[in-house]
C-alpha cells in the first residue's frame, strides 16, 4: 500500500545517503578535529568581563530516539571584531498528512551572522541575521571535497524560504527559542566570560 511504499522509499533513499556520505563525514571529523584543536591552541583569557552567545539550530529528531535530530551550536563572543558567520549542518526534515500514509521530504538549512552588541551585569545584547532555506537538494565545497544530498526525485519535497533579522535581549543563563518551518529551533544563550578566565561558564547553556 501506499505507507509501505513511502517507508520502503524512505528506506532506500537513507541507506543509500548513509553510504554515499560514510567517506566523505570521516574527512568532515578529521578536518572538525583539526579545526577544533587549532581553536584551543588559540584561547585565550579576556582582560575584562564579556558575554558568550551560543547559537544553535537543530532538525527535529524524525525517530523520537533523541532530543533534536542533525544541528550544531556556536559561539558568538563579545570580544570577536565585526560579525561573527553562523553555518550549521543540512537537517533531514519530513512532514506527513495525520495518518501518515503520504510524506514529504526536505532538506534545511541555516547560516548567516551575528555579533553581540553590548553587556551587561546581567545579559547581553546581540543581534541575529540568519537565512534559512528548505529544498530537495543540498550541496557545498569546502576543503577541495565536494558533498551533495538530494531527495530522490520520486519523493515530493518541502520546499521554505525565511528570514530572521533581529536584535536580541537575552539574560545570562536565559535560552531563547526561535521555532522554524518544519519543526527546526534555534536557540539562543547567553553566558559570562569572566576577565581572566580562558572558557566562559558553561553550565548555563548545557545541552544547547
Amino acid at each position: 500500500d501506499q505507507l509501505t511504499t513511502t517507508n520502503m522509499r524512505l528506506g532506500a533513499f537513507n541507506v543509500f545517503k548513509g553510504a554515499r556520505f560514510m567517506q566523505s563525514g570521516f574527512r568532515f571529523i578529521a578536518v572538525l578535529a583539526y579545526v577544533v584543536i587549532a581553536g584551543c591552541a588559540g584561547e585565550k583569557s579576556v582582560p575584562r568581563d564579556s558575554a558568550v552567545v551560543t547559537i544553535s539550530a537543530y532538525g527535529p529528531d524524525l525517530f523520537g530516539q533523541h532530543a533534536h535530530g542533525v544541528g550544531g551550536r556556536l559561539d558568538v563572543l563579545e570580544s570577536s571584531e565585526g560579525t561573527t558567520q553562523l553555518s550549521y549542518p543540512p537537517m533531514d526534515l519530513r512532514s506527513c498528512n495525520q495518518s501518515k500514509t503520504d510524506c514529504s521530504l526536505g532538506l534545511g538549512v541555516v547560516d548567516g551572522t551575528a555579533k553581540v552588541i553590548s553587556s551587561s551585569a546581567a545579559g547581553a545584547k546581540v543581534a541575529i541575521n540568519l537565512n534559512y532555506k528548505v529544498g530537495r537538494s543540498y550541496s557545498i565545497n569546502a576543503y577541495g571535497y565536494q558533498s551533495k544530498q538530494e531527495i530522490p526525485s520520486d519523493v515530493k519535497a518541502l520546499h521554505a524560504n525565511q528570514i530572521i533579522s533581529k536584535t536580541i535581549d537575552v539574560a545570562y543563563g536565559e535560552v531563547l527559542h526561535m521555532s522554524l518551518a518544519y519543526g527546526v529551533d534555534v536557540t539562543v544563550c547567553a553566558q559570562k566570560h569572566y576577565a581572566g578566565q580562558l572558557m566562559p561558564d558553561r553550565s548555563a547553556c548545557k545541552g544547547y
